[in-house]
């Protein structure tokens, strides 16, 4: 019967790995196709198509990935999604105003209070909606959602960096199809990766043997995601790599550890 077990628990996860792998492979096949007709047609038409594509192609392929190597959430596939829908924009609405009342207050913004701020931003709705008002969620949620949310604030973000960088070539493609490319890449070890360990642990506080520890390990955490964020926005070429994989590292560390303490028997006293 535990081999039985076993093999129905490990089935699920072989078969939901090859699903981010295939969407990745179909998102970037339809955007090699739209890139292709765009620049030989010339048409603008396509402009907004391609820029969807490149900037939520990797990013909701990262999702779908934690999605299904974290099988004990409690969260269902509309949660999640709805989570980085409401996550991501009103993240990047937040971020967006506070960053404009700080630089106007500030006469600058440093690279630490953009990654204070967006990560506070980004918290919004994963705290208020789901953190609080669901108290069964447990942390391993935290990770799932607050992936989802980074992703889609990420997502946001490279549209809009990329209708900025069409703007200012006077309409050539090159150079946005250079950006969505990199930023593809970039988000792997991005804001997902920060959100999702930030969230992980502020949804972890309430499961903590000690309530102020739990805040306490939160605050680490969150600290560190804003020292990478300002890292990450103050360096240019290899810090970019340095950064993005410490980043993704990060996440990938506390999926284990996640995944390990769900696994560790539990002793009935």
């Amino acid at each position: 019967m535990s081999a039985v077990t076993e093999r129905l628990h490990r089935t699920p996860v072989r078969t939901l790995h090859l699903r981010w792998l295939a969407f990745l492979l179909t998102g970037t096949a339809l955007f090699g196709a739209v890139l292709a007709v765009l620049l030989a047609t010339g048409d603008p038409v396509y402009v907004p198509c391609l820029l969807l594509l490149g900037a939520a192609v990797v990013p909701v392929a990262f999702s779908i990935l934690v999605i299904e190597i974290e099988p004990a959430r409690r969260l269902s596939l509309s949660h999640i999604v709805s989570g980085a829908v409401l996550g991501g924009v009103v993240g990047a609405v937040l971020a967006g105003q506070l960053e404009f009342e700080t630089a106007h207050t500030l006469g600058s913004l440093p690279p630490v209070m953009i990654g204070l701020i967006e990560e506070a931003a980004k918290l919004v709705i994963p705290v208020l909606l789901f953190g609080w008002l669901r108290p069964r969620l447990r942390a391993v949620d935290g990770l799932v959602l607050g992936v989802a949310v980074g992703s889609g604030f990420a997502a946001l973000e490279t549209m809009g960096y990329a209708f900025v960088t069409l703007l200012g070539a006077d309409g050539h493609v090159e150079p946005v199809a250079q950006l969505l490319l990199v930023r593809a890449v970039g988000s792997l070890g991005g804001h997902a990766a920060w959100t999702g360990a930030a969230c992980a642990a502020v949804f972890a506080v309430r499961g903590a043997r000690s309530r102020w520890l739990g805040w306490v390990r939160f605050l680490g955490v969150f600290a560190g995601v804003v020292v990478l964020h300002a890292e990450w926005d103050g360096t240019s070429g290899r810090g970019y790599l340095i950064v993005g994989g410490i980043s993704f590292i990060l996440l990938m560390a506390i999926a284990w550890e996640l995944r390990s303490y769900q696994r560790r028997p539990r002793v009935l006293t």
